[in-house]
Formats: structure tokens, sequence, C-alpha cells
């Protein structure tokens, strides 16, 4: 099913996606002036909601743009248009809801502005885009452009102009068509991916790049979570190319693909190049907090050859 047939929620109506116009003029169409945030289902179940709500909600007081509804509201109409939604889809299938709020006018009260669009849209998660990475690993390329300093646009808000993102995602594809954008600050840090925060690990401990410096993601939190319960340490720290060349494994994390195993960093492999044991074990308690089998959902959308080829890999790295 296309995803402009799914269900949105716009401006208070519930809509199919073909109806769900906005006007020329949104601030958020002309200029970007706006506010996002998403969010998956796992077996047809939000994740993660209230972290992101809260999210959200926090992008929107950093913007200074007044939240079209409450949080409650919010939490109702996320569920309405997911329970919609998944009618719609297949059984073995999942979305992604998205969030969405522009900014009405530059006329301030009490220091905010009013929202102009507000949105709640859903698509059917892209499986087939990484699911091969969940055995293979990927690629992670440093492009020429770098993360958008703290200084001028506070990363821990999720706003809706993100050139540089989206200029360093294409920089890292024109490299190899496979490959994910690992982005640095303007002194050479290791910071985030384009749409994924970026983990490391040395030494049986996982690295995270300073924080400051990135979104703080909800599924960074949950694995965090799942570290803490397997025992397993985590160090803040500021960190450059040289120390994931050095590293044993590498993974991103984020809202569409959860845990994603990245395997080689500008054509030179991390560890052994393959995925490593310490994110299997992340991977394996990822599926277990959800209560799918996450990779195996992926991996069957592919191709048969493909997927043949990649759960012969996959019983081959579980034993």
């Amino acid at each position: 099913m296309p995803d402009v047939d799914l269900w949105a929620h716009l401006n208070g109506r519930l809509v199919r996606g073909r109806e769900a116009v906005i006007p020329i003029e949104d601030r958020g169409v002309q200029w970007g002036d706006a506010v996002y945030d998403s969010i998956r289902t796992y077996g047809g179940k939000p994740f993660q909601m209230d972290f992101r709500i809260d999210r959200f909600f926090r992008s929107m007081q950093y913007a200074r743009i007044a939240p079209p509804l409450g949080k409650v509201a919010l939490r109702q109409a996320t569920l309405d248009v997911v329970r919609e939604n998944m009618k719609l889809v297949a059984a073995d299938d999942d979305i992604t809801v998205n969030y969405y709020v522009s900014r009405g006018s530059m006329k301030t009260e009490r220091g905010l502005t009013p929202a102009g669009t507000f949105a709640i849209f859903c698509r059917q998660v892209a499986f087939a885009s990484f699911a091969k990475f969940y055995v293979e690993g990927a690629p992670g390329i440093t492009p020429a452009t770098r993360r958008t300093p703290p200084e001028c646009v506070s990363p821990k808000a999720k706003v809706s102009n993100k050139m540089n993102h989206f200029v360093a995602e294409l920089e890292a594809k024109a490299h190899n068509p496979d490959a994910f954008a690992v982005m640095l600050d303007l002194e050479g840090n290791i910071t985030e991916g384009s749409g994924a925060n970026f983990l490391f690990v040395s030494e049986g401990r996982i690295k995270v790049p300073d924080t400051r410096l990135v979104l703080s993601g909800a599924d960074m939190a949950s694995v965090a979570e799942l570290a803490g319960a397997m025992q397993i340490g985590c160090d803040e720290g500021t960190f450059t190319a040289y120390d994931v060349y050095t590293a044993d494994e590498a993974f991103f994390t984020t809202n569409s693909f959860g845990i994603l195993p990245v395997t080689s960093l500008n054509g030179l492999p991390i560890g052994d190049g393959k995925v490593g044991p310490l994110t299997r074990r992340l991977m394996a308690a990822w599926q277990e907090q959800v209560g799918i089998d996450y990779v195996g959902q992926a991996i069957a959308r592919l191709p048969a050859t493909d997927r043949q080829r990649l759960e012969t890999q996959r019983r081959a790295m579980a034993d």
C-alpha cells in the first residue's frame, strides 16, 4: 500500500494522506521553520512514545512555538492514527509515526509564537533499505560537511531544516551508495550520523560521542539501559576518527532500525570487519525488549536470493 493511502491527523482532523494538504505559505514549507519527531512501531505498538512526545515538546519550547495541543491529547491522537493504519498494512508490517508542527507567525505571546500546521503522518518502515546491514554491517563515511555546532543551533532540538545532514549523506553515498554518513564537528570530532546516533566499542566498553554535540536519541537511551542491565560500561567523551579506526565494533541506533552494525569507516574495517559480539548481544537484547524478531522481519522483505543468503549468514553468526 502506498504511504499516501495511510491515515494522517492534520490540524485536528483524521484524513487520508492524499488529502493532507499543507498551504504553500506554510513557514515549514518556505523556510524549514518547523520542528518534528517520529516514533516507530514494533508489532504494531509505538516504541518509547512518551520519551518522544516529551522531546517533541522540548523542541517546540526551544523553537518558541506554542504547542497546538497537550501531551495527553497528542498521545491519544497518536494511538488513534496507529490503530487506523495498522488495519491497512500487512499483519507483519510496521510503521513510523511522524510529528510535524510549523510556526504560524512571528507574533509572540509570552515568548512563544503560535503553531501553524500540525500533522501526524505515517510511513511504512523501509525495511529493504537497511535489512542486509543487520547481518553484513554498514559502511560509514566521514563527509566533508560538518555537523552544525551547538553554538548555532542546538542539536538536542529536532528542527526541520537539516540541509547539512542531507548534503553530508549525499557526500557519503557519492563514495559508496551503501554508505552512511558519520558526521564530524568543526574540530574533527565524531558526532552522529545524518539521522542516527553513532556509538562504538573499545575494550569491551561502549563509547558515546559528546552528547553536547548530538541529538539525545530515545534509542541511544535504550541502548544505555540495555548495556547497564548487561553490565556493559559506557563512556562519554570526545573522539576522533582515529578512535573508531582502532575500535573493535561500531553501530548506529535510531528510530527506524533500532541497532544497525557499522563494520568499516572510510574504507577501513572496524575490528575484524564483521558484526561484533557485543553488538550482537545488544541486538538480541533489543529483540527481547521490543518483543519481535525485528531483524528477521526486515530480511523477510528482501528478494528470495538475498533473503536466503542473509538468513544463512545470520545462522552462522549465532553459532
